[in-house]
């Protein structure tokens, strides 16, 4: 089912070669100020319903049970932005909260997204949404411009329960002097590559960091079926013209994920 066509070019010709060399953009104004207060309020409402033990950070893919944060991912102006880097025919398939409360340790090791993800090409964007101010204070994300270009590099695995992921790139595969920060006010988001390598520290801050994240594929990316049987493909922009994936049927309800990849 797809949601709207294309309004306007949003990103210029800078912007589309800044993304291409370095593997990321940030600062686009999305949602209002007002709008973004209303998606805490939504995240702490859908976290006080999650089972115990179960916390928000470690259950994904919200759009498939959940219509308004299927509409969240599907707002006409930030698909603007994807399809200037992904071209017009593109779906939605994953989405999941990354949140750390005030004075939390837990860090998001350096690591790349398609290290995790049984897809084929490679053709991912990811956007990230500030429902709180994401500064360096209170842990916003960081990456590593250009690391994008390299390929997949050496992971080992993260243990101990300060990780939120379990994935970690090998010291000395990147410099992680070379990092950035992505802040961000709340209701602006940024985009990044599957292949940047990325992270984010602990918040030692009295302030909230929450963000919502969402990816997008081009309709000719396919999933390894064996690895993740449940994926789903919800075409958002043009026409699926290779039919690789099961297609996602929008929800309807406003239902809670309590797994990984449901």
């Amino acid at each position: 089912m797809v949601t709207t066509e294309r309004s306007l070019q949003r990103l210029t010709p800078e912007q589309v070669r800044q993304f291409q060399e370095q593997g990321y953009l940030k600062g686009f104004r999305v949602f209002s100020e007002a709008q973004a207060a209303g998606f805490v309020q939504k995240f702490d409402e859908l976290a006080a319903r999650l089972p115990p033990g179960v916390g928000p950070n470690y259950v994904n893919w919200w759009h498939k049970r959940n219509r308004y944060l299927y509409d969240v991912c599907s707002t006409p102006l930030l698909l603007d932005y994807v399809e200037d880097l992904l071209g017009p025919n593109f779906f939605l398939w994953g989405s999941q909260f990354f949140a750390k409360e005030a004075g939390e340790e837990r860090i998001v090791p350096w690591h790349q997204d398609a290290q995790y993800w049984p897809l084929s090409p490679q053709h991912a964007v990811t956007v990230f949404i500030a429902f709180t101010d994401c500064l360096p204070e209170n842990a916003c994300m960081r990456v590593v411009p250009g690391t994008h270009n390299r390929g997949i590099l050496r992971h080992h695995t993260a243990e101990g329960d300060r990780y939120v992921l379990n994935q970690e790139i090998d010291e000395g595969c990147f410099d992680p002097g070379e990092a950035v920060d992505l802040v961000l006010r709340a209701g602006e988001i940024s985009l990044h590559h599957d292949g940047i390598v990325h992270g984010s520290g602990p918040n030692l801050s009295n302030r909230r960091r929450i963000g919502f994240t969402m990816r997008f594929s081009s309709t000719n990316v396919k999933c390894d079926l064996s690895v993740w049987p449940t994926f789903q493909a919800f075409l958002v922009r043009g026409v699926d013209e290779y039919h690789h994936n099961p297609a996602g049927i929008p929800p309807t309800g406003d239902d809670i994920v309590t797994q990984m990849r449901p």
